[in-house]
């Protein structure tokens, strides 16, 4: 009985997380945000899933060296750094096609581009909050503990699809859900490769510094009509940087500095986690969250 219950926790912190983040966001933004109030509320809507999954683990020894800071393989500084940008460039550039298809074309991206709540921050404080903070307290938790219980139970493929969709459905909309899917499977791919999930954190603060670059930009040069022209600009600049992150891994890989991916049981491996109550408990509430947001 207590190894069932044990059982649950992982989906239960994914249902708690959601929660506490829907919550804390209205009431930061109630409250007209600041930098201590959004940087609490981000720490504290982590902190505590993290502490549930942790509990779960039937060993921590996976964990201490996955969150234990590590001697990385040349070139692997790199590819991380690449495959940040080319995360950023590619969900930016899936908003943008979500945005035509929705017919919300040249509407302020500035509601999805980011994770937390910007009222009231300058710039130095959106660096700690947004950069910083939010890309360490999200990957340990998302890819170090959350990853690390399921590799327990189940394949590589099925945890980094599922590391993905619980990524993209703890932003809480279907506009923002593309670019966060793929961002979790690249940030859970690269703490798989390289045992370390610091990487994924380098790699998420790039995302979320390039998404800054994005908004000051736009904002400051919006009146010279930049909208005409971004799109096509963060196109050609993907695809650059998706060749390069490419070309960096393929290198890894011949090397043999990384390993190559291991399969699982595919659909069946993810059924697995998806099954767990407390991550249907967790899906229902991302639903009812969207059905709300549209009656509203």
């Amino acid at each position: 009985m207590k190894n069932n219950k044990i059982a649950l926790l992982p989906g239960l912190s994914l249902f708690l997380c959601f929660c506490l983040l829907t919550g804390s966001g209205k009431l930061t933004a109630y409250l007209g945000g600041g930098a201590p109030l959004i940087a609490l509320a981000e720490l504290v809507s982590f902190a505590v899933p993290f502490a549930m999954a942790v509990f779960s683990m039937r060993e921590q020894k996976t964990l201490r060296r996955r969150l234990k800071y590590r001697r990385l393989p040349k070139g692997a500084l790199g590819l991380t750094v690449k495959v940040g940008i080319t995360v950023a460039l590619l969900s930016l550039f899936l908003n943008l096609l979500i945005y035509q298809v929705a017919g919300m074309a040249g509407a302020d991206l500035s509601a999805t581009a980011l994770d937390a709540p910007q009222t009231g921050l300058g710039f130095a404080a959106r660096l700690l909050v947004i950069v910083v903070l939010s890309a360490v307290v999200e990957e340990l938790y998302l890819r170090g503990a959350l990853l690390t219980v399921h590799e327990q139970s189940v394949g590589t493929s099925a945890c980094l699809l599922f590391s993905g969709l619980a990524f993209a459905m703890l932003h809480g909309s279907l506009l923002n859900f593309a670019g966060p899917l793929l961002a979790g499977i690249a940030y859970a791919y690269l703490t798989y490769i390289f045992k370390s999930v610091w990487p994924a954190v380098l790699a998420h603060a790039v995302n979320n510094l390039y998404y800054m670059f994005v908004l000051w930009i736009t904002d400051t040069y919006a009146a010279f009509g930049i909208w005409n022209y971004f799109a096509a600009i963060n196109g050609l600049v993907l695809l650059l940087f998706l060749y390069l992150s490419l070309r960096s891994l393929e290198n890894l890989l011949a090397k043999d500095l990384v390993p190559h991916f291991e399969k699982s049981a595919g659909l069946y491996d993810l059924w697995l986690l998806i099954r767990n109550p407390g991550v249907a408990a967790f899906v229902l509430a991302f639903a009812a969250k969207l059905i709300l947001d549209w009656l509203g």
